[in-house]
């Protein structure tokens, strides 16, 4: 059934009085595009958006360095990597 009401400040008027059965039902609303408000920044925020997927790409898709080129381990490094091989052999 559709039934006609009016929105106010976040409130549904129904415009022909109505009795219910239930106090609290879900209903399904249709509003038209022309009445929900954009936000007009929606352009710059897809750019930066690209921008930022670009870039968080480069970053995954760059080769790793030699390992020649990568700094010792810390003492702590260590004990992690020790801890992660005791869990393995369990």
């Amino acid at each position: 059934m559709q039934v006609e009401a009016i929105y106010d400040h976040g409130q549904l008027s129904f415009v022909s009085p109505l009795k219910l059965r239930r106090q609290r039902l879900r209903v399904i609303v249709e509003i038209p595009e022309s009445e929900i408000d954009v936000p007009p920044a929606t352009e710059a925020l897809d750019a930066y958006a690209a921008d930022l997927v670009a870039r968080l790409d480069a970053i995954r898709h760059a080769p790793l360095p030699p390992d020649a080129d990568q700094p010792p381990l810390t003492p702590k490094q260590i004990e992690r990597f020790d801890a992660f091989a005791l869990r393995e052999d369990r």
